[in-house]
């Protein structure tokens, strides 16, 4: 009677486990980027009455072993691993991962790991978890060229930095493009011109005049020459020259790119020469005139239309917003237009999810039996992608730890009838003897 009762005790200690490891998932069912666990039983020792005998040929048969039951345990806590839903918060500093990735934040010290994408941003521009304060580790692209170098290594001092309003930059004109019509009107001999705005290294403005002048028309098309020169230019410097030739459907069928060089006589800093590509491939030679503008005067050149239609270049630009991709890459949008990339978050995978460890805080740390971090870009292999303006809702599924939460009952209470009986017994075994 005495065994029977530690047996009941120990199907109370497991059931009571089982309903510790319940209560938990039922208390963060709102918790972002929660797992549940389950429990698994195990049965204890067993006492061995009779051991098994073999059959011995053509004599006794065999004989199974004897053996009763030391009560039962829990064998495993496992925790499953499958995705929560996507809850929309529309707070672009939000993240949820679509796979089996981890996201890795660093204290300045060690790695952890986190499913839970709740960012902010810190007094010192660092993109930083909400929950613990712990900085989001990941790579920096290059101020720049936007350029990012994935193959650095993720280290504790791998931070994201991104200074909202604090962060300004220009870029260079590299490339302008034009786009319009010359007149076909035009004499042999006159020309038209197009005003462009091109920025230097440091976002200041110079303006380039390009002059387009007809020199020789046919019946198989016309030959235009072009120059351009720059109030800001070195003194007696041409910034750029060229032809077009068109055909007799007014189309360019010749020397629709060309390369401007302008030698700037003041730099100021920024660098002293602007180099830039200027295509002309949108430029049409057709007949602007009609009758009712004959009639309202006005040059043939002024009838021309050619006009920039794109460059590339930006003044100055404050850093206002930003937004996350599904490769991780985070993009800022400066108030001058511009978007560049500022980084990329870091995802990591284990062989052995399972086996990380719990620290609180929805943080996770490496274990001997989690096998070590594999660290890479997001939307690559199985590390799975990011959805901005998202995070992760707990996977607990409320029905079945309710209905686990009956079995646990009915186990305890089962069990605890075994002690009570028990007890019964016992005592009606003291009470042989009046």
């Amino acid at each position: 009677m005495i065994q029977s009762m530690y047996n009941g005790v120990s199907g109370l200690r497991a059931h009571k486990t089982q309903m510790d490891v319940i209560s938990n998932n039922i208390a963060n069912i709102n918790t972002i980027g929660f797992k549940s666990s389950r429990v698994s039983f195990r049965e204890m020792l067993s006492q061995t009455i009779r051991g098994a005998t073999a059959p011995t040929p053509n004599g006794m048969g065999g004989t199974n072993p004897m053996q009763i039951g030391l009560g039962s345990g829990i064998g495993s806590i496992d925790v499953s691993l499958t995705q929560g839903s996507l809850l929309p918060t529309g707070k672009s500093t939000d993240v949820a991962i679509e796979g089996s990735g981890f996201l890795v934040l660093g204290d300045g010290q060690g790695k952890y790991y986190t499913r839970d994408g709740s960012f902010q941003l810190d007094a010192d521009g660092n993109l930083v978890s909400a929950t613990t304060g712990m900085k989001v580790l990941g790579w920096m692209a290059n101020p720049t060229t936007g350029e990012i170098n994935v193959d650095e290594p993720i280290t504790a001092a791998s931070v994201i930095k991104l200074p909202v309003g604090q962060l300004a930059i220009a870029r260079q004109t590299a490339n302008i493009s034009l786009g319009g019509n010359l007149n076909a009107k035009l004499a042999i001999g006159e020309n038209a011109t197009a005003s462009l705005q091109v920025y230097d290294s440091l976002g200041n403005t110079h303006t380039v005049c390009v002059t387009f002048t007809k020199s020789a028309a046919d019946d198989t098309g016309s030959t235009w020459t072009w120059e351009a020169t720059s109030d800001d230019a070195a003194a007696g410097s041409i910034v750029g020259s060229g032809s077009l030739v068109f055909n007799n459907e007014g189309k360019c069928i010749s020397g629709d790119t060309g390369a401007l060089n302008l030698t700037l006589a003041d730099p100021g800093g920024a660098a002293g020469t602007v180099s830039l590509t200027l295509d002309m491939k949108q430029v049409t030679q057709l007949a602007a005139e009609s009758s009712d503008e004959t009639s309202q005067g006005g040059s043939q050149a002024e009838k021309s239309t050619v006009m920039p239609i794109y460059q590339d270049g930006l003044p100055l630009g404050v850093l206002e917003s930003f937004t996350v991709g599904k490769d991780g890459t985070i993009s800022g949008m400066f108030d001058n237009g511009m978007i560049q990339r500022l980084g990329r978050l870091a995802l990591a995978q284990f062989s052995n999810p399972s086996g990380l460890s719990r620290i609180g805080g929805n943080l996770l740390a490496e274990t001997g039996n989690s096998g070590l971090p594999q660290i890479g870009q997001p939307a690559t292999g199985s590390l799975g992608s990011l959805t901005s303006g998202f995070l992760e809702s707990s996977n607990v599924d409320l029905p079945t730890e309710f209905a686990n939460m009956i079995v646990a009952q009915r186990g305890f209470q089962a069990n605890s009838r075994i002690i009570t009986t028990s007890d019964e017994i016992l005592q009606e075994l003291v009470q042989l003897k009046r």
